[in-house]
């Protein structure tokens, strides 16, 4: 279901793609120091969006250099981490976790099955640290799992669960910006689930797979509109808030990043209609 929160490459400076890529990099060097080599694997830049974020939000100290690793083990390349890199690393281990369990329920997927048991131990370690985001995360995917099992074909009920998963990643601590990042999470939640079921609503439709659009007079292309509120909802709060740093990155990001996905696969639609 993640994959969709990335910037568009086309409209960023070099220094703002070399400053993506060092949040990036920085990310799975957290992963690999904090909870292995392998948890690399579960790197994603939906996460590189809440490091930096809320490093932008909150300023903490950086911490800046250059490393090789197994992808790149020729060529040096530049890092960037912050208290926040290594708490969406934490949020890394705890989502993959239950998305390979998921996996593992739909598809039987085995090699889902046994990376969810490596993961278990470190996940364990990680809702010891953010209880709070694991009570939340394992509550919102509970009740998502009712839903698919009861086949309520009401997509805000569904939409509504992951915006309140998401949301409780953007709430690091509460404080006075407390309202704002609910509104951003929220809407980034409820974004991602719904956009991802209408790409996904032809191939359900076949498959037989619950999907809660699939009894709607609906497709990607109608869906646009409501799609674009729920951003707009989101994008009110992140404007609320006193961003300074990659300000310009995170609006991309933000505004025409999210829609990479969405956007390619309407090409491709309309060139197989063409």
């Amino acid at each position: 279901m993640f994959g969709y929160v990335q910037a568009n490459l086309n409209d960023l400076s070099e220094k703002e793609q070399a400053r993506y890529h060092a949040a990036y990099c920085g990310l799975c060097r957290a992963l690999g120091q904090r909870h292995g080599l392998s948890t690399r694997m579960a790197l994603t830049y939906d996460l590189t969006f809440l490091a930096l974020f809320l490093s932008s939000l909150y300023e903490p100290e950086e911490q800046t250099g250059t490393t090789r690793c197994v992808v790149h083990p020729c060529k040096a390349h530049p890092y960037l981490v912050t208290e926040y890199t290594e708490y969406a690393a934490d949020m890394t281990v705890a989502l993959t976790y239950h998305k390979c369990l998921d996996d593992w329920q739909d598809d039987k997927n085995a090699a889902k099955k046994a990376f969810a048991a490596w993961l278990r131990p470190k996940y364990r370690e990680v809702k010891k640290l953010w209880p709070q985001q694991c009570r939340i995360i394992e509550g919102c995917l509970q009740q998502l799992t009712v839903l698919e099992r009861d086949n309520v074909q009401d997509p805000d009920a569904a939409a509504a669960c992951f915006g309140r998963l998401m949301e409780c990643l953007f709430l690091y601590r509460e404080d006075r910006w407390s309202a704002p990042l609910r509104q951003l999470g929220y809407g980034l939640g409820r974004y991602i689930y719904l956009v991802d079921a209408a790409l996904d609503l032809e191939e359900d439709r076949k498959k037989g797979r619950y999907n809660p659009l699939s009894q709607l007079a609906v497709t990607p292309q109608t869906i646009r509109p409501t799609l674009m509120s729920i951003l707009g909802e989101a994008a009110d709060g992140f404007e609320e808030l006193p961003l300074v740093q990659d300000v310009h990155l995170l609006r991309n990001i933000l505004y025409s990043g999210l829609w990479v996905t969405y956007n390619r696969q309407m090409q491709k639609e309309k060139k197989v209609q063409e």
